[in-house]
């Protein structure tokens, strides 16, 4: 993954660790997708076993697959868009920053960064069953930015990325308390 799609980076930053959400919410999306190609199965089994003749009818057969075609299509076009949304929204963190790439549909995106110096408190939390088991959950940076608090939705070890962060941070205020010192002596 390259640095320079998204921000302009300084000439030592590097990608700590990129982050999406947990596959399992992916899986979700395509649960609720399937069962929604399912409901014409049934229909169609419906209709067949009621009026067998309006399946086959010279009118009313081609209608229906052009009806079940576009349902069908509209299906496709669903998954597609839940996909890009689900793959294309991205958490970067380097050695300097943290930039939150949102996709918000297939034609909107969003790109925020901040600066790990401005970070004031990095909150983890994992609610429910489900999060639990397949330990996944929210990360909230509290920032004295723009925008106060970022959120890391539903990402894979959510307390081990906080612990990361808080290192990061750690270690960009003792470069930035040295460059200080040296600017001084």
């Amino acid at each position: 993954m390259n640095l320079k799609h998204f921000i302009d980076p300084k000439d030592d930053e590097r990608i700590v660790f990129a982050l999406r959400r947990h596959p399992i919410i992916f899986l979700e999306d395509i649960a609720m997708i399937l069962v929604i190609a399912i409901i014409p199965l049934g229909v169609f089994y419906f209709l067949n076993s009621q009026w067998p003749d309006l399946i086959l009818g010279p009118l009313t057969g081609p209608t229906i697959i052009l009806i079940a075609s576009s349902y069908y299509l509209m299906v496709w076009l669903f998954f597609i868009a839940t996909f890009i949304d689900y793959y294309l929204d991205l958490w970067l963190v380097t050695n300097y920053r943290v930039v939150n790439v949102e996709q918000h549909s297939l034609f909107s995106r969003t790109i925020s960064e901040l600066d790990l110096a401005k970070v004031q408190d990095i909150t983890s939390e994992i609610k429910g069953v489900i999060p639990s088991i397949f330990n996944f959950g929210d990360v909230h940076i509290q920032t004295a930015g723009e925008k106060e608090r970022f959120i890391f939705e539903q990402v894979p070890h959510a307390h081990d990325i906080r612990k990361k962060i808080l290192d990061l941070v750690q270690e960009n205020q003792r470069r930035q308390m040295t460059a200080v010192i040296e600017n001084i002596s």
